[in-house]
């Protein structure tokens, strides 16, 4: 069972995320489907557009991998670093997951590009640290950024020299992103 009990604000916004989110906390797989379609839904995807989560292998993962296919959003699933991720990955792939990376990947030149290619307009977050901070650069400018409980990291790290750390709510501003936190 993978409970989301958290509420922050969004509810306030958005009476139908509120419902979709107090009923994710449930065991049986029907309502945690139809749970999750309607937070999907509350997001105001157009048909074809792009969502990006981490932690794709989790049960909610895979769940929101599952929901997106069927209503024809395409997916990026980013999942930890591990022994057995080539298993993991087909896996999830099977399930209906379009892309599916290793958080390593994520630190590429080939992430920036498929990112730029995809824009995804909404990002989930069910992980704490660098994941989350992942997701968060992934989205497109002006999207949707959800993070469930999950504790931000303090500072956006880039890669090499060039850039230095960002203070998190600089890179939402900078970024426009709407973010709720549930």
């Amino acid at each position: 069972m993978h409970s989301i009990r958290r509420f922050v604000a969004a509810g306030h916004q958005n009476p139908n995320l509120w419902v979709g989110v107090r009923s994710l906390s449930t065991s049986d797989a029907a309502s945690l489907m139809k749970s999750v379609g309607s937070f999907i839904d509350s997001l105001g995807l157009k048909s074809g557009g792009t969502l990006v989560q981490n932690c794709g292998d989790s049960e909610i993962g895979k769940v929101v991998i599952q929901v997106a296919k069927e209503r024809k959003f395409q997916t990026i699933s980013i999942i930890e670093d591990k022994p057995g991720t080539p298993e993991i990955i087909e896996e999830l792939k099977a399930l209906g997951g379009d892309i599916v990376v290793p958080e390593s990947y994520t630190n590429t030149w080939y992430m920036k590009r498929l990112v730029s290619e995809l824009s995804p307009a909404a990002g989930l977050n069910f992980s704490d640290g660098y994941q989350a901070t992942a997701v968060c650069k992934a989205v497109a400018d002006g999207g949707t950024f959800v993070t469930y409980g999950k504790k931000l990291p303090k500072h956006v790290v880039y890669g090499g020299a060039e850039r230095k750390p960002v203070e998190w709510s600089a890179f939402l501003k900078e970024k426009n992103l709407k973010v709720l936190n549930l």
